[in-house]
């Protein structure tokens, strides 16, 4: 029976449950919500799914035909439910990227005075890339240091690069950070990754010290996702928001990733224990270590100037049409790849097509209903696979200034495997979306928990972070694994199935067995977290304690 009343609230969207979600969030009128039209449905995120990870559209990468026909289809679908084009009269942002292809010309080789060299084969031992505009890279007999985690931190009062000179060297560095490590709360986020832990990060801060080549220590659990992941990423051409200086400054001549085994086998060849070294990096007081042994490795990078696309719409505000609520999702995959069991199409069904169809629905959904006080903006990023760009371009280029934009909302990766009793908030602590998702939940009578991989550190590795960043209250939850039907155990099997088998491979594809029922649940949450800021005057607020409270502040004039 209670599974029965749940799917009913859950998918039929009475108004009796919609006036009580208005009740428990800051207030909407009662007229309008009872004029409300009906809630998205999973039938019609499948329609879109189908479309948008079909063969037909390669994979989606930027700058392809897939990225054509990706931005083709969504304003296509803006332009049938009503959206205003908000760029000049166009649904398109320009977003500049470089594109380089880069692949090592052959092994990487470590050597030292104590062992045979080492030879580490491109993609099956280590990936390697440039991000620098440069016809070749050579490092040869280059010197290396261990640096830990690789983070200069100075409110957690560490600092891995404290008293040794990296620059023209290769650094070594371990993956996500020292509070994983140790499961010591008080380190860093404890068990949750924080922005310190994130691989992007680290190369950024290899850079800032002179590093000529950066190098992670990839394991399975500390980064989140396995070898093949990294494998595959690293080997399709990379895009990149190049700066003014081409890279030369802003990017180490190298980066990549080795294979833990392949770690170990260079640690030892230096005379040294890995789990040793490993154990004492995430402790404070670690002094980086030079390493007595040279690496060589060399690249031939192509480019080009690809220009692409996001693709905004907007619903202009009746009373306060310069006050803006924004949702997003980002429409791009990883395009054609490294052929797994014969499919070289990265189809990015639920990564990100569910997202976009989820955005296009949601939109619809407005569009039927009232006009709203606030402008609605719903914006489809490009290149969130390469690093956030096209969030990261719309942050620095926003259609509404960051003291204008009321609030943001992600949808990345629906569920696919149905209803479940739980939503996950993905970060937290952070702002007071949290306490309006735990109203909704009370009112739905759904668990709202933490990740259950925090340490992966997901509210790092999606859009709304860049929005964050400049001090943007965002949220960002999804469906749990608590299933109605199956229950946890089959849900938590479930997702690390996913991970496993299908996360950045061909076959995250779309099929008709999909079970996107806890899906629409997800875009029908959003929109009765986002209804009350686009028909109200609230504005969230960061907790005191969040990272991105001073951005706000400062944009706010505080």
């Amino acid at each position: 029976m209670r599974t029965h009343t749940r799917r009913a609230r859950l998918l039929k969207g009475t108004a009796a449950l919609a006036l009580a979600v208005a009740m428990a969030l800051p207030a909407v009128a009662a007229d309008k919500v009872t004029k409300d039209v009906a809630p998205v449905t999973a039938q019609a995120l499948s329609d879109h799914i189908r479309i948008l990870a079909s063969d037909d559209f390669q994979g989606r990468k930027p700058g392809t035909e897939g990225e054509a026909k990706a931005i083709a289809y969504i304003q296509d679908q803006f332009k049938k439910i009503g959206l205003t084009p908000a760029v000049d009269g166009s649904y398109l942002q320009d977003v500049p990227l470089t594109e380089i292809v880069s692949k090592a010309d052959g092994p990487m080789v470590i050597t030292g005075p104590k062992a045979e060299p080492l030879s580490l084969a491109y993609f099956s031992d280590m990936i390697v890339w440039t991000r620098q505009r440069t016809p070749h890279v050579q490092v040869k007999d280059n010197d290396m240091v261990f640096v830990g985690y690789g983070i200069t931190a100075p409110e957690f009062g560490w600092d891995d690069y404290a008293g040794v000179d990296v620059r023209g060297k290769t650094v070594v560095i371990l993956v996500n950070d020292p509070g994983y490590a140790t499961g010591d709360p008080k380190l860093f986020g404890g068990g949750a990754m924080t922005w310190y832990g994130r691989w992007i990060y680290k190369f950024e801060e290899a850079a800032r010290h002179g590093a000529t080549a950066a190098i992670i220590v990839h394991e399975t659990r500390a980064a989140g996702y396995p070898w093949g992941v990294v494998a595959n990423g690293g080997s399709i051409p990379k895009l990149t928001l190049m700066p003014a200086d081409g890279g030369l400054k802003s990017r180490s001549a190298v980066e990549g990733w080795i294979q833990l085994d392949q770690a170990k086998a260079l640690f030892q060849a230096a005379g040294l224990d890995f789990n040793t070294l490993k154990d004492s990096a995430a402790r404070r007081g670690f002094k980086a270590v030079p390493l007595p042994l040279k690496m060589s490795v060399g690249i031939t990078p192509t480019e080009r100037d690809v220009i692409s696309h996001n693709v905004i719409g907007t619903i202009p505000g009746a009373k306060h049409p310069d006050e803006m609520v924004l949702v997003g999702a980002h429409w791009d995959h990883l395009g054609i790849g490294p052929a797994i069991d014969g499919d070289t199409i990265y189809h990015g069904a639920m990564d990100n097509a569910s997202g976009v169809a989820g955005l296009i629905e949601l939109a619809k959904r407005y569009t039927k209903g009232p006009k709203p006080d606030r402008t609605l903006l719903f914006i489809a990023y490009t290149a969130e696979e390469q690093g956030l760009l096209g969030s990261e371009y719309y942050a620095q280029h926003p259609l509404f200034a960051p003291n204008k934009t009321v609030a943001g909302f992600n949808m990345d990766m629906l569920s696919s495997v149905g209803l479940t009793r739980d939503i996950v908030l993905v970060g937290g602590r952070k702002s007071d979306l949290e306490d309006r998702l735990k109203a909704w939940t009370d009112a739905h009578m759904m668990a709202l928990n933490p990740e259950p991989f925090p340490e992966r550190g997901y509210y790092y590795r999606s859009d709304h972070f860049n929005l964050a960043k400049v001090g943007i209250p965002v949220i960002y939850a999804h469906s749990g694994i608590d299933s109605v039907a199956h229950g946890a155990e089959w849900g938590k099997a479930k997702e690390d199935e996913f991970t496993r088998l299908h996360y950045h491979q061909p076959s995250d594809k779309w099929s008709p067995d999909l079970d996107l029922s806890g899906g629409a649940m997800e875009v029908n949450m959003i929109y009765d977290l986002s209804r009350p800021l686009a028909f109200g005057t609230d504005w969230p607020k960061w907790y005191d304690k969040a990272e991105f409270k001073a951005a706000r502040d400062k944009s706010m004039g505080k």
